[in-house]
């Protein structure tokens, strides 16, 4: 990883590593409506320039200079509805474009698949999140500036038998700062500040009558992010602890989501491998044709390139 330094006090960047981290749950046992959009990558953050092994001459530009992707598999362990018992995640990037390590332009793409338990298997498919678009990343000291596009849908697996059916498109231009921060060790704490800006929705449901529940995706204005990561010992094996916040803006106001995920990260020069308990509120999962909010305790592993995603 390319070094940084951080000159703020010990205390204060304790201060903010605890409020990062706790804000989540504070947030979401306050009463009140609390909405969020589900992209695949929200728990997830992407920067290729964060690996340092690719360093080349300032002002050298290459193509297809990396390329990486992430896989992942969990299990609910609690559900507050009847549409999620499993998960796949699922993605990957091709790094386009590089010029020195200042600046870079990558594809991705990536899946999210949910499955219920209403199967003689209790493994039954239910809709696919998926997403896909381009990432241009620059960096502009102590930080990392991001601008892109990326278009998002859902859609329904096997839903014959309900009877009901909710498509989704969601794309949006995206604006995202990337801060390290040094708080125990160099760069443990990596924090994230983005908008999101909602150019194309689509929430189309079966039997139409359906359109007429709230919320309506249709809707959708505009999303903040804020998010924390922090690693004991980067980019080596320990433990980790992930906390994000979203605000999002619809035609009736605003809305908060947020999650919450631990657990521990195995580096290695290919790669990392995580095990994780995570908890994530949705006021709308974006499954069933009339909307519901869920809580989710889940449990999971995920295997990722080295350094570019945490």
């Amino acid at each position: 990883m390319i070094p940084h330094r951080n000159t703020l006090p010990r205390f204060l960047l304790t201060a903010c590593l605890m409020a990062c981290m706790t804000a989540p749950v504070i947030i979401l046992s306050l009463p009140g409506e609390s909405e969020a959009q589900r992209q695949a990558t929200r728990s997830m953050i992407i920067n290729p320039l964060l690996d340092g092994r690719h360093h080349q001459p300032d002002g050298e530009t290459r193509g297809f200079n990396s390329f990486g992707g992430w896989a992942g598999f969990g299990h609910f362990a609690y559900s507050s509805d009847d549409h999620h018992l499993w998960y796949q995640d699922l993605g990957g990037y091709v790094e386009l474009w590089r010029k020195g390590n200042s600046q870079s332009l990558l594809l991705t793409g990536q899946l999210q698949f949910i499955a219920d338990p209403h199967n003689d298997i209790n493994f039954n498919p239910r809709a696919i999140f998926w997403e896909e678009g381009l990432l241009y990343t620059a960096r502009v000291d102590p930080g990392y500036l991001q601008l892109g596009f990326l278009h998002r849908c859902k859609h329904d697996i096997d839903n014959l038998d309900r009877g009901e059916e909710r498509s989704l498109i969601f794309s949006s231009f995206t604006v995202r700062y990337q801060q390290p921060l040094s708080v125990f060790r160099e760069d443990d704490l990596l924090l994230m500040g983005a908008y999101d800006n909602y150019l194309i929705t689509w929430d189309r449901r079966t039997p139409r009558i359906l359109e007429e529940q709230d919320p309506d995706w249709n809707d959708l204005q505009n999303e903040f992010t804020l998010q924390a990561h922090w690693m004991e010992n980067p980019p080596g094996s320990g433990p980790f602890v992930d906390s994000r916040i979203h605000i999002i803006s619809l035609d009736s106001g605003l809305h908060i989501n947020g999650g919450l995920s631990a657990g521990w990260n195995l580096h290695r020069d290919g790669g990392g491998f995580r095990v994780s308990v995570s908890y994530e509120y949705l006021h709308d999962s974006g499954i069933p044709a009339v909307p519901e909010g869920v809580h989710l305790l889940g449990i999971g592993i995920r295997a990722n390139s080295a350094f570019v995603i945490r």
